[in-house]
């Protein structure tokens, strides 16, 4: 089976969950439910059923970011001060699901 994920795009009003998302761990409490979210699991992978756009991705190759390959320090200071950097993928995009509703704007 095909590595896959689902990307989900969000609309401003959802500015508030995002930042809690990124800044909660998952392992300790149900962040996803606490955010109001609602999962959808189809297509090999989940999304957010709010999301405005998806991207389902295969997922092609996945590396560890490490400081040397940075180019900046200040991007460095800026997002990773404790230095816990994240993991970097390369994905092929599978297929794309808009929302009906965005398309009446």
């Amino acid at each position: 089976m095909d590595a896959c994920d689902g990307c989900s795009v969000m609309d401003k009003s959802f500015k508030k969950q995002m930042a809690y998302l990124g800044s909660v761990s998952g392992r300790d409490e149900d962040k996803i439910g606490k955010a109001g979210l609602t999962p959808v699991y189809a297509d090999n992978t989940v999304y957010f059923e709010e999301a405005k756009l998806v991207l389902i991705c295969k997922k092609l190759y996945q590396s560890e970011l490490q400081e040397s390959g940075f180019l900046y320090q200040e991007t460095i200071d800026q997002n990773y001060p404790q230095h816990g950097f994240h993991t970097m993928y390369v994905g092929k995009i599978e297929k794309v699901l808009v929302r009906d509703d965005e398309y009446l704007k």
